[in-house]
This record gives structure tokens, sequence and C-alpha cells, in this order.
């Protein structure tokens, strides 16, 4: 049983999320609030273990709430937006969870549970996707959270060699040699990652540009751990300009 916080300024999707919880669930309305001014007297005092957090606010937005918060906060959070492509994109880098408006009861109770059982540091995949939403252009060595069926990896970008796509699953590969089956396609991760750091080379593969040793003329690409990438045929002139650069 979890104690879950609603922070949204709509008090009648305050008041459809508490029927919904009510009478789905087992869990336990700590209370709710649409004001960032009342939010972190709230968290504090009620110690929620999941928040229900509405992007857009009347006096902010949720990341200036987050940003405010002390260290060690440990419930986990489940963002609720009427749709944002920047901040779902960011939420995706922390591999945190998001609910569109309408709210669908099923994928509610879904993210309820997921959050109630999760183990995963949620204060720090709430700092990935707080870094994303300050640094645009991941000039720098940007994190994304990677979610697998066991474990959350949280990995730098310098550290990726290259990802692997198979059925609508990713195996990233790392410079150490680790490498992390996740549970989302190498679609989602091309659109998600730094065009700055990232390349599609093939249907299958994409890879860090950076971490590329040689381009073969037969049209593969030789990677710092000796690993061998395939370059389809329409794609060779795009990989080819990504590494020269």
């Amino acid at each position: 049983m979890a104690r879950i916080l609603i922070i949204d300024d709509d008090p009648a999707i305050c008041r459809h999320l508490e029927a919904l919880i009510a009478a789905g669930s087992n869990h336990i309305i700590a209370g709710s609030t649409g004001r960032i001014s009342e939010a972190g007297v709230l968290l504090a005092t009620t110690r929620p273990d999941i928040v229900l957090l509405d992007i857009e606010l009347k006096d902010g937005n949720a990341f200036d709430l987050l940003q405010a918060l002390p260290q060690g906060h440990s419930f986990q959070v489940i963002f609720i937006t009427a749709y944002n492509e920047y901040a779902i994109r960011a939420i995706k880098f922390g591999a945190l969870d998001y609910l569109l408006k309408p709210v669908d009861t099923g994928e509610l109770y879904g993210a309820l549970n997921k959050a109630a059982r999760a183990k995963e540091p949620g204060p720090e995949r709430l700092a990935i996707t707080i870094d994303h939403l300050s640094s645009r252009d991941h000039a720098a060595d940007g994190r994304i959270a990677l979610r697998s069926q066991q474990y959350l990896t949280v990995a730098y970008f310098s550290e990726i060699v290259y990802c692997e796509g198979n059925a609508g699953y990713t195996t990233f590969y790392f410079a150490d040699n680790r490498k992390e089956l996740v549970t989302r396609s190498i679609k989602e991760y091309e659109t998600l990652l730094p065009a700055s750091w990232f390349t599609r080379t093939h249907q299958s593969y994409l890879v860090n540009h950076r971490m590329v040793r040689k381009y073969h003329k037969d049209g593969y690409l030789i990677m710092q751990n000796g690993a061998e990438i395939p370059v389809a045929v329409r794609k060779r002139d795009a990989v080819i300009k990504a590494i020269s650069e």
C-alpha cells in the first residue's frame, strides 16, 4: 500500500484521479494541491511514496518544484501532461513514467503498481531528467537512464559504443565490454539520443560516432572495442560526414 500525493492545478482532474485510485487500488491519497507554493509543504508533511505531478502548474512547473527539493527524498514520480514533446523526451531520459491527459484508467493503475514496486533510485532519475531540460545541445557528456527487466542503469554518452536493435529490444554495448538489454526499440533511441553523439548506420545499429576507429570502404565501421558495424548504402554519406566532423 502506497501513499499518493496529487499535484495538479485542475480540481476536476484531482477529483477524477482520487476517485479512480479509491475505486481500483488499495493505495491511500495523502493529499492534493494545484500550487507549487503548497506542494513543498505537503511533500514534507505527508511523506508520500508516489507523487502524481502535472508538468504545467499555475505558479510554475514541475521541474521548478523538483529542483528546489532537498536531496535524499525517496518518493517515485509519475508525471501527468497534456503533451509537451520536449518534456516527455526529458522524462524518457530519466526512464520515468508519465501519463497523458485525459488519463487512461488502465495506464494509471499500471503506473501506480510499477511505482509502488520500484526499487531503483528515483532522485537520480529525476536529476537526469532535469539535466536534460537544462542542457538542450548536449555538447557536454550527458546521461541517460536505461531500464531493463532487472535493473536501471545510468550511462554517460561517452561510455556507450553502440546500440543494436532486435524485435523491439535494444542492446547497449559499453566501452568496458558491458552490455545491457533494454525494453525499448532502437527507433525510439534514435529519436532520444542526441545527433551530436549518435548516428543511425543501419536499421539495426546506432553508433556513438565518437567511438568510431575506422570506416572501411566495403561499408562497415570498426569501433573502439573492435566491433564491426554495417553501414547501409543509403546512409553512407551521412555516416561519413558525422564521423568526420
